[in-house]
């Protein structure tokens, strides 16, 4: 979690996006309330701490992952930067996770390396559309990239029709 925020501070970003990056996985993660973060942080770092906070009531993967794009789009350019941030943090992380144990990492993430990659791939075009201007953007890409080879050399070779 704190990788977000640095990320947002080593970016250029001022002190309320840092917090809120700091903060982002913490209402979702469950570990701080609503109510909690709404009576100690100000609007707009709570309003940025939601705006990136997925919607629990959605079981669908996929449906999740879309409504949390569209809800982070809606919120505007501050809650992208974050959600750039950490989708930065996040394929860094998987890259990490499938160098060291591919199968322990998708029984720890409750999904596959395929659909978590579908989801960054969706997330990155989003953040592109939105004109982001943003370092983050040219290292997210380059992560992308990365994770897609790594994914793609992890994959068992399809079965011979001999």
């Amino acid at each position: 979690m704190t990788e977000v925020g640095e990320l947002l501070h080593e970016a250029g970003c001022d002190e309320d996006l840092v917090a809120a990056g700091l903060l982002h996985d913490a209402v979702e993660r469950g570990s701080l309330t609503e109510a909690r973060l709404r009576a100690e942080m100000n609007d707009g770092i709570s309003a940025l701490v939601l705006a990136l906070t997925e919607d629990p009531e959605i079981a669908s993967f996929a449906e999740r992952k879309r409504a949390l794009r569209r809800q982070v789009e809606a919120a505007g350019a501050r809650a992208i930067t974050i959600f750039a941030a950490d989708k930065l943090s996040d394929i860094r992380g998987l890259r990490r996770g499938i160098a060291a144990d591919r199968e322990s990492i998708e029984g720890r993430m409750g999904t596959t390396v395929n659909a978590m990659a579908g989801h960054y791939r969706e997330s990155v075009a989003m953040i592109e559309a939105s004109g982001l201007d943003s370092e983050l953007v040219e290292r997210l890409r380059a992560e992308l990239a990365a994770l897609a080879s790594m994914a793609a050399s992890a994959m068992p070779a399809p079965a011979s029709s001999a």
